[in-house]
């Protein structure tokens, strides 16, 4: 079959690779229909490897590179694995699903304690094991979530960064009727931002980039303007250091910051500023399947007109670095808020 794969930085290939193998006991077999790229990709194809086990196997997966890249999938289900199907659960042939990315250990305590997005040795799809950036997957049934009816293929490929926002979302107290702002206009902070609004809440959206704030402009969302009276909520997603120093200074005292964004280094913290106002900071670590994939799903299908709008460009898979990781990794990088990669599975 076809794939993108991960050999070394700046070495991406499109290339054919071994078929995704025929499901085990408890696994399932996708055929992929759209794959989003992500930050963490372009930083692993320009800067990698980070996350990609190079050398030694990853403890959990037991892979090494090279790797096929992608973890914001979504596909139909293929065929399943004799005790899934012994289980008749909601993972039939044909099913249009999404797919949570995380391999947790399942031994740690974080895991026995229903935490294992938090797991210290997790591996993920498109990282330590393949991943979406083909036309067959092969996964743990446990990774797989129906989409909700009415949801197109295209859509749910979103399922994954709402999940982070759904999840950054629940972590700050899934407010109502609040003020509000996100500071960073990527995809995750345009879905938390949707997620946000539709919870009653008024926001704004701040971003070092006036290219990057034309898609909030186009859902409707306000640009944030400082020197008002503070703003009861903030969620960071941009993981810059000016990003985090306004998500700082534009909390009201007793406001509650949001920590999504991952800076790529240690940012400077005026603590002393942080306890005189009563600063709430609360970290916010990828998502969880249940809690946090599913109701994404759900809502990407009652708001999928706007959650459209955060998809900024289309590729074949033989396009994907070319027309995908090089675009966002170049000077145009500013005009995307996402790019999807059309795998060859049923993409409608």
């Amino acid at each position: 079959m076809w794939a993108v794969r991960w050999h070394g930085r700046g070495d991406v290939r499109h290339e054919t690779v071994p078929d995704a193998p025929a499901p085990g006991p408890r696994e399932v077999r996708i055929a992929v229909a759209w794959c989003g790229l992500c930050g963490s990709d372009v930083l692993e194809y320009r800067e990698g490897p980070f996350q990609v086990p190079v050398g030694a196997e990853h403890p959990v997966t037991g892979r090494r590179a090279p790797i096929v890249l992608g973890h914001e999938v979504s596909g139909r289900v293929r065929d399943v694995g004799a005790e899934v199907r012994a289980e008749a659960r909601d993972i039939a042939e044909g099913a249009l699903v999404a797919l949570n990315a995380l391999i947790p250990c399942g031994t740690c305590r974080e895991c026995r304690s229903d935490a294992e997005h938090l797991c210290p040795d997790f591996g993920h799809i498109g990282m330590s094991a393949d991943g979406g950036l083909a036309q067959y997957v092969t996964v743990p049934a446990a990774m797989v979530v129906p989409a909700p009816p009415g949801l197109d293929a295209e859509t749910a490929a979103l399922a994954e960064p709402f999940a982070v926002a759904w999840h950054l979302v629940r972590r700050v107290g899934s407010p109502r009727g609040r003020a509000c702002l996100v500071v960073g206009s990527g995809s995750i902070g345009l879905a938390a931002a949707l997620i946000l609004r539709a919870g009653g809440n008024e926001v704004a959206v701040a971003d070092v980039s006036k290219e990057r704030l034309a898609p909030a402009r186009t859902l409707g969302l306000a640009a944030f303007a400082e020197g008002g009276p503070g703003v009861d909520v903030v969620l960071e997603c941009s993981g810059a250091a000016a990003g985090f120093a306004l998500a700082c200074r534009a909390a009201r005292p007793g406001g509650t910051v949001g920590l999504a964004g991952l800076p790529g280094a240690p940012v400077p913290f005026d603590v002393s500023a942080a306890a005189h106002r009563e600063l709430t900071l609360t970290g916010s670590m990828s998502h969880r399947a249940e809690a946090d994939l599913r109701p994404a799903l759900d809502f990407l299908a009652a708001h999928a007109p706007a959650a459209r709008a955060l998809i900024t460009g289309r590729v074949d898979l033989a396009a994907a670095v070319t027309g995908g990781l090089d675009v966002l990794a170049g000077p145009a990088r500013g005009r995307h808020t996402k790019i999807l990669v059309r795998a060859g599975g049923d993409a409608a």
